[in-house]
């Protein structure tokens, strides 16, 4: 980011839609410098935890590379979390000092609370900049919350070095420079916004267009961010470009190149709906916390909506149940080995994600395998597994089939035990109109995949529970399984 400070100081650097506050890199700069005078002020040392609990916004972005680049860690968090949750990670990471964009009480915590814009009271001189401080690269940089889509919460902790290395490797593969024009629509408390919007436009010099968030009620909104700021691309996950298809969102504005894809599946379909309709294309990649971000991308001249793409400048092997590397077409696990891999959970030495003692090959829980030219697919999750009959059954292997039954608008399959025995659930959200009746669902898998595929439960919603990345909770859907089976 001194770079492109030093190169491009009058250029624009940080939009922010929703106040239409627009600065430069040479004003990034000084902001950065406030930031610094802040957290000295506040007796915040190098390695210290910093909460920033906020949605998107200027002061967010802002306060969150002021507060890496100062040296401490910054820690964001979903202001929706409750206050029970906020507290115990707060209490769990260690922070004294947290900042919020609004009224909110997190209870017993002892330290200080101060709004997210406060370092724009403060002068900008610092004796050294922070910009011009020299860290190790291993030094904590971001420590990032996840439980995935179950268990407890983990505290992911990122190095100066793994985010450098991930960003890096992302600005190459899609080939971003200055004259990039970013929009940054998924939330900043979330990596992927964070490592693959606005990060990697600040690393090469472009510009970022901050929305305070994706909202279907104010998609003429969007279409005006795009449009008159000429946007050439925005990460989403694939919930998100189902509904640009399904509401007619207006988003084929000229200047856009493509959009990145990221968090959850991509169904094919959904991705060629996208291409016709839109005349770009979505890039599938995917990662996890654990990784910083980019674990695999889609090589952007060479597309394959199946899969996720190869290797984004790391190693991941396909591996059985005895640790043994698999050849092309047999699924395992994934496992990563790379600069972009964290070294350990925050405050948890007792557990590991890590196949070897060095801490080097991160185990995902992740299934998938290689076709002949080395493009990676994903099956499902581990323990999003059961067996039948001896056979194994990939769950997500069921939602990828409805997705081709006409009526159904998208769907969830997650094992389940009831009376100490593994069974499937399925839940299912109808297109408007539609009728379908459980038995016609299952009818249609039990042609297509065998009975021996077929849930035991068919549960019709209107929604399906997801976080903000739009992951289902698995956990949810197994308590709401229970419930009804015992109700039936």
């Amino acid at each position: 980011m001194a770079q492109s400070i030093a190169k491009f100081p009058n250029q624009p650097c940080l939009i922010d839609w929703s106040t239409g506050e627009e600065i430069t890199y040479k004003e990034f700069g000084e902001h950065l410098d406030r930031v610094a005078n802040l957290l000295s002020s506040e007796g915040i040392r190098e390695g210290d935890i910093v909460t920033l609990i906020a949605d998107n916004s200027l002061d967010m972005a802002l306060m969150f590379y002021g507060v890496i680049v100062y040296g401490a860690v910054a820690k964001p968090l979903n202001p929706r979390l409750t206050q029970s949750e906020m507290t115990n990670l707060l209490r769990h990471s260690g922070s004294r000092l947290v900042f919020v964009d609004r009224e909110i009480s997190l209870g017993d915590f002892d330290g200080r609370c101060l709004p997210i814009a406060a370092y724009r009271h403060y002068d900008s001189s610092h004796v050294a900049g922070p910009l011009s401080k020299t860290f190790s690269a291993e030094n904590g940089a971001e420590l990032i919350y996840t439980s995935g889509t179950t268990g407890t919460p983990k505290g992911v902790l990122l190095s100066h070095r793994n985010i450098v290395h991930n960003v890096c490797t992302a600005i190459e593969t899609f080939k971003l420079d200055n004259t990039h024009v970013k929009l940054c629509l998924l939330p900043l408390f979330h990596n992927f916004a964070f490592i693959s919007d606005l990060s990697t436009a600040l690393f090469c010099g472009a510009r970022v267009v901050i929305t305070s968030g994706f909202d279907v009620t104010r998609l003429a909104s969007l279409e005006q961010a795009l449009d008159q700021h000429k946007v050439n691309s925005f990460s989403a996950v694939p919930l998100m470009f189902e509904l640009f298809v399904r509401l007619n969102c207006r988003i084929n504005v000229p200047s856009m190149k493509f959009c990145i894809s990221g968090a959850a599946p991509l169904k094919e379909k959904v991705a060629l709906s996208f291409l016709e309709k839109y005349g770009f294309p979505i890039i599938p990649a995917y990662g996890l916390t654990e990784s910083t971000c980019f674990c695999t991308i889609c090589p952007p001249d060479n597309i394959v909506f199946r899969s996720i793409g190869r290797p984004a400048a790391n190693q991941i092997k396909i591996i059985s149940e005895r640790g043994e590397e698999l050849p092309p077409g047999e699924v395992g696990e994934l496992i990563i080995k790379g600069e972009s891999v964290m070294r350990g959970y925050h405050f948890r030495s007792s557990v590991t994600c890590f196949l070897d003692e060095e801490k080097t090959w991160l185990q995902t829980g992740d299934l998938g395998y290689y076709d002949e030219n080395g493009f990676l697919y994903i099956n499902g999750r581990k323990k999003n597994m059961v067996i039948r009959g001896g056979e194994k059954v990939y769950l997500e292997d069921i939602d990828v089939c409805l997705s081709e039954l006409a009526g159904v608008a998208e769907s969830a399959t997650v094992p389940f035990e009831e009376a100490e025995v593994e069974k499937i659930a399925c839940v299912v959200v109808l297109e408007p109109r539609a009728n379908l009746t459980s038995f016609e669902i299952l009818s249609y898998i039990r042609e297509r995949m065998g009975q021996y595929k077929c849930p035991d439960l068919i549960m019709f919603q209107d929604t399906i529970p997801r976080t903000a990345t739009s992951k289902v909770k698995v956990s949810e859907i197994q308590r709401l399984a229970v419930s009804y089976s015992v109700g039936v």
